[in-house]
């Protein structure tokens, strides 16, 4: 061993230390940024709400500027239906025409047994889908007379794992959510399907049975986050 050797060893162990430790430190602060941090659009998509479980509450407003929450409905004993809404989606206008009418009608016919429909646009607020005036245009050409709510920045439509117009669900009048997906079984834009899932599931539910098909996959246009 020469003169320099050991002096030489104990200099590259004490930077090997070094360096390890402030690697540590960048790791660590990364971590801690990594928790602080608002969650993304994608991670929120990967926790929506689950069936059988408390739906997430929520205050929204509507295109009057008034005010509704979702658990001052259920506290009354009112189930509720949500509809992931968009005037501009051809799935979901398939449901307003005159020869279909599939929203209307059913909210027509449970109408008397303590039921309410709330549409929700999630769209961003630069989208020519949430322009104010044209859906309030929209709701008055469709005979849309129960609330259409406003959720610009996404938070409730994240928080139930919304993707498309229209995605449905129902909640029963405990808070539960006892239904999420599509309206019907046929996917296009064309005609409403022969089998209604949010009908059914809205009679089983007020019939005080389960829910027998409580999730399917839903269909429509993708939404406007």
């Amino acid at each position: 061993m020469n003169a320099t050797s050991l002096p030489t060893r104990k200099a590259l162990t004490k930077f090997s230390a070094l360096t390890g430790a402030v690697a540590a430190l960048g790791l660590g602060a990364m971590m801690i940024g990594a928790g602080n941090r608002a969650p993304s659009s994608a991670e929120s998509m990967n926790a929506p709400a689950t069936i059988g479980q408390p739906a997430p509450d929520f205050t929204l407003t509507d295109l009057q500027g008034n005010e509704h929450t979702l658990s001052e409905y259920t506290a009354k004993g009112q189930t509720v239906v949500l509809e992931w809404w968009s005037p501009t989606c051809p799935f979901v206008k398939k449901h307003y025409r005159d020869d279909t009418g599939t929203m209307l009608n059913i909210e027509k016919d449970m109408e008397a047994k303590q039921v309410v429909w709330l549409r929700i646009n999630s769209a961003k607020s630069t989208h020519p889908s949430a322009d104010v005036q044209a859906m309030k245009d929209t709701a008055q050409g469709w005979g849309i007379k129960t609330p259409i709510l406003l959720d610009p920045n996404g938070t409730v439509g994240l928080a139930y794992g919304a993707k498309r117009t229209p995605e449905m669900y129902v909640i029963d009048s405990a808070g539960t959510l006892v239904y999420h997906g599509a309206i019907d079984n046929r996917s296009d834009a064309q005609a409403p399907g022969d089998v209604n899932y949010v009908r059914n599931a809205l009679n089983q539910t007020l019939a005080g049975e389960p829910v027998v098909e409580s999730s399917t996959k839903a269909y429509g246009c993708s939404v406007k986050y």
